[in-house]
């Protein structure tokens, strides 16, 4: 793996949580931690060249996100849908002059820092010119990294699909289940309490 890759990871985290109930869905807790610091943490200790958080500066994750190396980037269009977080993660990204871009989904707490790795070798492999994606049972989806030739078209999304349309012709990087499983639901959120008790 590249020492220095130049990629920056964002971390959306900006999300409705419209099928989670009246809580605040990344703030519930999943074991001792609430949920949208479990992938944050994944992301620490990995060489991405700036790592962002899509959310709220006043998010109850806010000051561990902080502590933990991200820039927090707020969102103010977040109800209009996914997409707005993809542009303004893309928009970053431009500005900085990022070779690629990793867009990792805040309510995805098994993500393993092994599977990032392999999807930055992935990307290094493919001459940095490829989107490489995970993938579960051959569908295409976050984590994902965007070569710098892709970010304009990530500033043209639009709506809740996030960037998942882009990634039909992506390199794929194959993840189990669990570990590729989002929490939409309070039901989600129980389902991965006990995965996560019995690997932890």
């Amino acid at each position: 793996m590249s020492k220095d890759p130049g990629i920056m990871l964002a971390l959306l985290a900006a999300g409705q949580s419209r099928r989670f109930g009246d809580q605040d869905k990344l703030a519930a807790l999943l074991g001792e931690n609430m949920l949208g610091l479990h992938a944050a943490e994944t992301g620490t200790g990995l060489p991405f060249a700036h790592k962002l958080v899509i959310g709220s500066p006043d998010h109850r994750c806010a000051k561990q996100w902080r502590g933990l190396g991200y820039q927090i980037i707020a969102n103010e269009d977040a109800a209009l849908g996914q997409a707005t977080s993809v542009r303004l993660a893309a928009s970053h990204a431009i500005d900085t002059g990022a070779a690629a871009l990793c867009i990792m989904l805040a309510d995805m707490p098994f993500v393993t820092r092994d599977h990032l790795v392999k999807l930055i070798e992935a990307f290094d492999k493919s001459g940095r010119t490829s989107t490489v994606a995970s993938s579960r049972s051959g569908q295409a989806m976050p984590p994902a990294i965007f070569p710098s030739g892709a970010l304009k078209r990530l500033m043209e999304l639009e709506g809740d699909a996030g960037a998942r349309r882009l990634l039909t012709d992506a390199r794929l990087v194959a993840g189990d289940d669990h570990m590729l499983m989002d929490i939409d639901t309070e039901e989600d959120l129980a389902e991965a309490n006990l995965i996560f008790d019995k690997i932890g």
